[in-house]
């Protein structure tokens, strides 16, 4: 069962390093257009089984802007890419981020439980 998961995170990489607009965002990061973002969450969705639907509706406090960072985390961006895509300090990233998890712990508290970050917690959702 681990070699099958192992084997799906690593196709799964793939499929997302190949894909031209996270080539181009990853190479040249750059403020994203909102076709860019659509483009995104439509990737995430197709490899992440819905991924954006199952966030919205188990997590109905979330806003627009916490669903944008999620999907930029559940593809792998790290803060300073996200800065740069989403035209925000580094700082203002971090900070979204903790309104974020805690958005998600107001409907379900023992969600972070084990001291998980919401990087970690996303990966896994």
């Amino acid at each position: 069962m681990l070699l099958l998961k192992e084997r799906e995170q690593k196709l799964t990489g793939q499929l997302i390093a190949i894909h031209p607009l996270m080539n181009e965002l990853r190479n040249s990061p750059r403020f994203m257009r909102p076709e860019d973002l659509a483009v995104l969450r439509q990737l995430t969705d197709d490899i992440y089984q819905d991924f954006t639907s199952r966030l919205n509706s188990r997590f109905t406090n979330l806003t627009d802007v916490d669903i944008q960072l999620c999907i930029l985390i559940k593809l792998g961006f790290s803060i300073s890419q996200i800065a740069i895509l989403t035209a925000i300090s580094p700082t203002s990233v971090s900070q979204q981020k903790s309104k974020t998890k805690k958005r998600i712990q107001q409907q379900e508290p023992d969600c972070f439980a084990e001291g998980e970050t919401l990087d970690l917690w996303l990966r896994k959702f």
